[in-house]
């Protein structure tokens, strides 16, 4: 009798799973901010074939990199931003002017000090939305649809904004780069195949 309801419950999801695919993502970059790739140039990947890369850094003081890999294969993003934490506390050796007896005394202390460790960290966004040409799109992961492909090579040669969507339906904006734009336009253009 176990055999049967197991048998049974595997059937269910089997079903549920076919009828009801999990929500496709935006996969993560197969780089980082720190990657040696040659940036918003059209290179050839033994996988993907034709790519760019591309990588929106945070201003002055903001520690966060949005790095992209566009290819015909697929868009893949990923958001990293930089962590702090004390890592452990050392003692530090000060000193310090007091005034004693009518002069000015130099006194030795101790005081803990943070030590600090920095790491990156990154996450995929649910799906990116476009605005080309007065049009919208999206990109929700898996295959990047005609329609999308046909906009990107046809977008107009300067900064691109886009809108990067995440799991709890907050939203950041990015903009893709001249360079990365006018690199679309041969990434993404239509061969007379297909």
């Amino acid at each position: 009798m176990n055999r049967n309801v197991t048998q049974t419950v595997l059937s269910l999801i089997a079903v549920l799973t076919l009828n009801f695919p999990v929500m496709a993502k935006v996969q993560p970059s197969p780089i980082n901010q720190d990657s040696s790739v040659p940036w918003s140039k059209v290179t050839e990947d033994s996988f993907e074939g034709k790519i760019v890369y591309d990588k929106d850094f945070g201003g002055f003081g903001e520690s966060y990199a949005i790095v992209s890999s566009w290819s015909k294969q697929a868009i893949r993003l990923s958001y990293f931003w930089q962590v702090k934490e004390v890592d452990y506390y050392k003692q530090v050796k000060r000193t310090r002017s007091v005034w004693r007896n009518n002069k000015y005394e130099e006194e030795v202390y101790w005081e803990q000090e943070p030590v600090y460790k920095y790491f990156w960290k990154s996450r995929s966004p649910e799906y990116i939305m476009f605005s080309i040409n007065g049009q919208l799109y999206e990109y929700q992961g898996g295959k990047i649809s005609d329609d999308l492909m046909s906009a990107l090579a046809n977008a107009p040669s300067a900064n691109l904004k886009i809108r990067l969507v995440w799991s709890d339906g907050s939203t950041t904006d990015a903009t893709i780069g001249s360079g990365t734009v006018n690199a679309w336009k041969t990434v993404y253009q239509m061969d007379s195949q297909e």
